[in-house]
C-alpha cells in the first residue's frame, strides 16, 4: 500500500503540473516553438544528470551485480512484446505508415519522462539500478528494430554507422560511465553531486509542462476517436505490466524487481518517435497523437498497475 500511495501522490502532482503547462501555453506566456527545445533539453541534459548522479551515489556494486540478470529478463520480455505488437496492426487492419508506427509506439516506453521520476519516488536512488539494467536492452532494441519502423511503408531499412552513432546518446553514455564508476566503487565529490542534483531537480517538471503545452496547442482532436490507440493502451499499459509481474514473481523473482520491471514496461510512448518519424518521412502526426494519448492515459494506468501489483497481487 505504501508504494501505491507514493505513486498516487506523485501522479496527482504530475497532473497539476500538466494543468500549469496547459495554462502557460494557452495564454501564450510561452510560444509553441519552445516545445521541441523543452523535450531535447530534458531527454539529453536532465535525464543524463538524473541517471548519472542517482546511480553513482545511490547504488552499490553488490546491488548492480544482484540485478544484472534483469537485462536477460528484459530481453526476453521485449521479444514477446515486440512480436505481440507486430500482430496487433494486422488484427486491427492498419495500413501504410500507421501499420509500422503502431507497433514501435506500443513497444518502447518513455523511460526518461515518467519512468525515472516514478522509480525514484518508489525506490529512491536504488531505482536507478533498475533503470540502468532496463535501458541497456531498451536502447539496443529501439535503435535497431524500433528505428527501422519510423521509415515509410515499403522502405528497406539497413543498419549503418550513423544508426549506432545515434544510439550512443548522452543518457546511454551516463549509464555506461556510472556503471563503471560503481564497479570501481568511486563516489563523486559533494560539489559535483550538488551541481548534477541542481540540474536534475530543476528539470523534473519539464516533461509535464511539455505535455500540457502539447494539449494547449493541439488543433486537431480527431485522433481521440482512433479506437486502435485505446486497444494498444489496454494491452501494453494495463494487461502486459500486470502479466509481467505475475510471471516474474511466479518464477521466484523478488517483488521489487518485478514491480520495477512492470512499471517500466507500462510507460507511455517514447517521445522521440514522432521526431524520428518526421525526419524519416513517416506519419509524424499519428505518432504524436499516440504519444499524447498514452502519456495522459499513463497517469491512470500506472496508478492502477501499481495498485494491482503492490496491494492486490
Amino acid at each position: 500500500m505504501e508504494y501505491f500511495n507514493a505513486v498516487l501522490n506523485q501522479v496527482v502532482i504530475f497532473m497539476m503540473i500538466i494543468i500549469v503547462g496547459f495554462i502557460v501555453f494557452k495564454v501564450r506566456a510561452l510560444p509553441e516553438s519552445v516545445l521541441p527545445a523543452i523535450s531535447i533539453f530534458f531527454t539529453k541534459i536532465v535525464v543524463t544528470a538524473l541517471i548519472f548522479i542517482n546511480t553513482v551515489n545511490g547504488a552499490t556494486r553488490a546491488e548492480m551485480i544482484n540485478t544484472f540478470f534483469l537485462t536477460g529478463v528484459v530481453a526476453i520480455v521485449y521479444v514477446f512484446l515486440i512480436n505481440t505488437m507486430r500482430i496487433l496492426p494486422k488484427v486491427l487492419k492498419l495500413q501504410g505508415d500507421r501499420a509500422k508506427i503502431f507497433p514501435v509506439a506500443f513497444s518502447f516506453g518513455n523511460v526518461g519522462f515518467l519512468g525515472i521520476p516514478l522509480l525514484l519516488v518508489i525506490f529512491g536512488q536504488r531505482g536507478m539500478v533498475f533503470v540502468n539494467m532496463f535501458a541497456v536492452i531498451d536502447l539496443l532494441c529501439f535503435w535497431t528494430y524500433g528505428y527501422s519502423q519510423t521509415f515509410p511503408a515499403g522502405h528497406k531499412f539497413k543498419l549503418s554507422l550513423s544508426t549506432f552513432k545515434k544510439m550512443l546518446n548522452p543518457p546511454l553514455i551516463a549509464i555506461i560511465l556510472s556503471v563503471i564508476l560503481i564497479f570501481l566503487e568511486v563516489r563523486m565529490p559533494r560539489i559535483v553531486t550538488n551541481a548534477f542534483e541542481t540540474v536534475a531537480n530543476a528539470g523534473l517538471s519539464l516533461p509535464f509542462v511539455y505535455v500540457g503545452g502539447m494539449l494547449a496547442t493541439m488543433t486537431d482532436s480527431s485522433f481521440l476517436k482512433r479506437i486502435e490507440i485505446y486497444i494498444g493502451i489496454f494491452v501494453k499499459m494495463l494487461v502486459f505490466p500486470i502479466l509481467i509481474f505475475v510471471v516474474m514473481t511466479a518464477f521466484g523473482i523478488d517483488r521489487d524487481t518485478a514491480m520495477a520491471t512492470s512499471i517500466l514496461f507500462g510507460l507511455p510512448t517514447m517521445a522521440v518517435i514522432p521526431m524520428l518519424a518526421g525526419t524519416n518521412g513517416s506519419d509524424e502526426k499519428y505518432a504524436t497523437c499516440i504519444v499524447l494519448v498514452t502519456t495522459i492515459a499513463s497517469l491512470f494506468t500506472l496508478t492502477f498497475v501499481t495498485y494491482m501489483v503492490s496491494v492486490v497481487l
